[in-house]
């Protein structure tokens, strides 16, 4: 049979199981899941992002229009409004050359020039 001394916890292994218990937690937070980023894949997304902004704000053709870029995992979604279809082609041809990048999903759309229902 235990003693009262054997059924109390030791400071030191109380210590030792919240610090075990921490790293589990840590490291599960850090962990990959298919609809969560790891804080690296997050900001490698973040850093292909904002290249594929610059040189879309670089660009003469694309310059004024509001393009914006999406990145998950390496897969780039590109939305906005554009005057030409050449422009959509550009800011595709930008996003496809940036490093890092996996596929592009284009969801641009050509305003119409004309006015009219």
């Amino acid at each position: 049979m235990m003693t009262n001394e054997q059924r109390m916890l030791s400071p030191k292994r109380v210590l030792a199981s919240a610090m075990v218990g921490a790293v589990l937690a840590l490291g599960a937070g850090c962990s990959s899941t298919p609809s969560r980023e790891t804080t690296g894949q997050y900001f490698h997304d973040a850093a292909i992002t904002s290249k594929i902004k610059t040189g879309i704000l670089k660009d003469q053709a694309l310059q004024g229009f509001q393009i914006k870029v999406d990145t998950y995992r390496g897969h780039v979604l590109l939305s906005g409004f554009v005057n030409r279809a050449s422009q959509v082609r550009q800011a595709m041809r930008i996003a496809r050359e940036t490093p890092g990048v996996v596929s592009v999903r284009n969801d641009l759309v050509v305003k119409s020039m004309t006015s009219g229902g």
